[in-house]
């Protein structure tokens, strides 16, 4: 079974809103999925993103593939740099510390 990160659309028409969710490769965009993640809407400036950071970084540790939008979305909001830092924390490449320290000194300097 092959697991895939992408958006579900709601929404009314013209004026879409998209859920961020976990589903089946196989099934169709806006059918059955094993988790929501999140929220994004394009119509806002800057567009809004609401994640669940934990749960998305579990699921892409795990091993789930995240579309193109999707993963331009977990790149802007540090989802990948997070996957990134507990993969060399794993491996033993810096302590959980030094995790946290490089994470927040990312989002000080990307975030308001």
């Amino acid at each position: 079974m092959s697991v895939k990160i992408r958006l579900k659309r709601i929404g009314k028409k013209h004026r879409p809103i998209y859920h961020i969710v976990v589903a089946d490769s196989r099934s169709p965009r806006n059918g059955k999925f094993i988790e929501k993640l999140g929220t994004y809407n394009p119509h806002t400036d800057p567009p809004s993103t609401v994640l669940k950071m934990q749960n998305s970084v579990s699921w892409l540790m795990k091993g789930a593939q995240p579309t193109n939008t999707v993963k331009s979305i977990f790149s802007k909001t540090g989802v990948l740099l997070n996957k990134h830092l507990l993969e060399g924390v794993k491996k033993g490449v810096f302590t959980n510390e030094e995790h946290q320290k490089r994470f927040h000194s990312w989002y000080k300097k990307y975030k308001i």
